[in-house]
């Protein structure tokens, strides 16, 4: 991902946060059921036993999920530390602490996050993404504006994630796609699929919430461009090592960017549809119909398409 993408420096764990935990409602890039990765937190220290938090939205890590808390080198422990099996041992206080779920401090992390995406959700949604400055988001959220990065290093990662769950589910579904289908065939279902989803009733208010925040922010859409571009990157390149492409040929680039057009024009359709009030179920058949149009298109060629007459 782009460099300014990185977590930097970490969290401070005597940050107060105001209110009670919120859902994040700006979401982007969304996936029917995207596979579940490791739990690491994002400041770099991992509590002894604690569950750890999920990848943050816009940054990445920069520790694994075993700094701080992984067993001592052979010959280095001592007689009164404690065997590594006790760390997941329910008879050992590590084993048990560790089966009570997230400490103390992960959850007031997990709270201070989500006190931070939904004051910024907030605050988009008044005045729009470019208006609003971090330290105003800080302010509503109850934080000093050093913790917001701490969180979200780039502004855009409070819309955005950097890495979304989209990215690992294409491209599994890619991999693991059964004899006989193509890349197009497998991809572009599950496209079709994710984006037939927008018009579930509990994902209305969000996606509506987003499409005017994006549209209203020409930052916005070009770290939504930067993303697409990644993910389209990201399959023609498993495309390409699959296949064993030479190098320049283009058919995996086109497999790819074909897939990731018919995603950009499904989901700029489905703002365009929540915008002029459209939602719930005939949001959903007509995404659906729109995608499997789009797919017989990229499955069966474009050679007969608009010929002129």
């Amino acid at each position: 991902m782009t460099p300014g993408a990185r977590a930097v420096g970490r969290t401070d764990p005597d940050d107060d946060v105001a209110g009670e935990p919120h859902e994040a409602v700006l979401r982007q890039l969304p996936t029917p059921d995207p596979p579940a990765g490791p739990a690491l937190p994002d400041d770099g220290v991992p509590e002894a036993g604690s569950a750890g938090g999920g990848l943050p939205a816009g940054s990445v890590p920069g520790s694994s999920a075993g700094d701080g808390g992984a067993p001592p080198l052979p010959g280095t422990t001592s007689p009164a530390a404690p065997p590594a099996a006790a760390e997941t041992d329910p008879r050992s206080r590590r084993g048990r602490r560790a089966l009570r779920g997230p400490g103390l401090r992960e959850r007031r992390r997990q709270q201070t996050r989500a006190a931070i995406i939904e004051a910024a959700a907030e605050l988009f949604a008044e005045r729009g993404f470019d208006a609003v400055s971090v330290v105003e988001i800080a302010q509503r959220a109850g934080v000093v504006e050093k913790t917001v990065f701490n969180h979200f290093p780039v502004k855009e990662g409070l819309v955005f994630e950097a890495d979304p769950p989209v990215r690992a589910a294409l491209l599994e579904t890619v991999r693991t796609r059964p004899a006989g289908e193509s890349v197009t065939a497998a991809a572009g279902t599950f496209v079709v699929r994710a984006m037939s989803g927008l018009g579930a009733p509990e994902a209305a208010a969000g996606v509506a919430e987003m499409a005017g925040v994006i549209r209203g922010s020409r930052t916005l859409q070009v770290r939504e461009r930067e993303i697409l571009g990644e993910l389209t990157t990201a399959l023609a390149a498993l495309v390409a090592e699959e296949t064993g492409a030479e190098p320049g040929d283009l058919a995996p680039w086109l497999a790819a960017q074909a897939v990731l057009g018919l995603y950009a024009a499904l989901l700029e359709l489905a703002r365009d549809r929540v915008l002029a009030g459209v939602s719930g179920p005939a949001l959903s058949a007509e995404l659906l119909a729109r995608g499997e149009r789009g797919l017989a298109l990229l499955q069966f060629g474009l050679a007969g398409y608009a010929k002129r007459r």
